[in-house]
This record gives structure tokens, sequence and C-alpha cells, in this order.
């Protein structure tokens, strides 16, 4: 199911890029719909270093002006979008306080996510890193935390987030060479690099630090205790 559903981004991003049609990143506004306020889970600190070994060899492939979200500080998997971006946000805010009373909640029920990670993908604007759950883990927290969640999950009511994923490398122009790029990931569309055991849930704000993308934590909960 996962395979066949990345197979379809590959198919999708390929025809982009090769014609042109590629999405670019710019750096986000307050109020816009893009590096929106999100909980993620990151990977722990090997698997980190494995996802920015491969996220070098996919810069040095597409380009150095481009942003590689996939380094080991910033290499995430989000579980939820919760509102759309904000440019501060005030210590003792309410929303953010209801998000985490909300995952706490959640995570109560569900214990480690585990996600094994099976190859590269293409979007038209990025290049993806493909996680496949080996067990429910993840969709039970993910509903869990919708349940929690209440009116504040309004942002992503009706979407249905079917996919796992860590983004490598966001485009922000045009590739010189996009047959190589293309090339580059059809090969690693099956490159294992092994499972990744997420024993923490993060609320996180994105910022852009003038040449790519990172997240400042809120706060985090902790997924290790088993229910």
């Amino acid at each position: 199911m996962y395979a066949a559903r990345f197979d379809g981004l590959f198919e999708q991003g390929r025809d982009a890029v090769l014609t042109g049609a590629g999405q670019r990143q710019v750096p986000p506004v307050d109020g816009g719909n893009r590096w929106v306020m999100s909980v993620v889970l990151r990977p722990d600190a090997a698997t980190a270093r494995r996802i920015e070994d491969v996220t070098r060899g996919a810069m040095a492939v597409a380009g150095g002006e481009h942003w590689p979200t996939g380094k080991a500080d910033s290499a995430h998997f989000t579980l939820r979008a919760l509102e759309n971006h904000r440019a501060s946000v005030p210590d003792g805010d309410a929303r953010v306080s209801r998000y985490i009373e909300a995952l706490r909640t959640a995570s109560s029920t569900v214990g480690p996510v585990r996600l094994t990670l099976s190859g590269l993908t293409l979007t038209p604007g990025c290049v993806m890193l493909c996680a496949e759950p080996p067990d429910d883990a993840i969709e039970r927290l993910y509903d869990a935390y919708g349940a929690a969640l209440g009116e504040d999950g309004r942002l992503e009511a009706g979407f249905d987030r079917n996919i796992w994923y860590s983004t490598l490398v966001h485009f922000t122009s045009p590739l010189a060479d996009p047959q190589a790029v293309v090339q580059w990931v059809g090969e690693r569309r099956h490159l294992a690099l092994g499972e990744v055991d997420c024993r923490h849930a993060e609320l996180v704000v994105h910022r852009f630090n003038g040449s790519r993308m990172v997240m400042q934590a809120l706060d985090a909960v902790s997924l290790s205790r088993r229910p």
C-alpha cells in the first residue's frame, strides 16, 4: 500500500521536474499555510546521521542553493499540522497549552512509534525519505491525537494523511540538471536505511535561518511508556 503511493509520487515528481513544472519553496510568512506549527517525530541520533548523509548526496545532485531539510538537526516525520505559520509564539500561549495537553492524552494510549525507512521518492517540490510503519502505532497515535484535539484539530479536519515521510531536500529554484536528480532518486527508490524508534513527539514551529528551515521545539511528550 505505502510502496504504491510512493511510486505514484515518484511518477508525479519525475514528470514535473523533467517538464520544468516543479514547485519552489520560499521562506514562510506570518499566517501562511506552509511551514505551519506541527507535532513531529524526530529520529534517534544515529538514524539522523544516516538521513543527513543521504541528504548530502541529494544536495550534491540538486545543487547547494536548495534547502537541506534532512540535516540531522531538522530531520523529522510530521504527525499532524495544527495551525498556520506564526512568526512569534508568546510564552504561556493558550493554544500551545491545549495542543500539548491533547498530545499527552493521546500518547498515553499508544507507546513508542516505529518506522521502517524504505527508500527515496520524488515530488514536484522535494526529495523525500519514505517511511513505512511495521504496525499500527503511528495511525493509532494520529487518530487519538485528532480525537483529543477536538476543535483544535480543524486544520487537518478532512485531510487524509496516508503516507509518512521525512523531506530531505526542498527545491527553491529550477534544477540545473533535472534528469540527474530523477536518475539519482530513482536509483535509491528502495534504499533501506533501517528502522527508527521514535520515543518523543514534539510541538514545533519552523524558522528560516537564511539558508534553510530549522525547527524550534515548544514542548515535547514522551512516547516511551507503553499503555
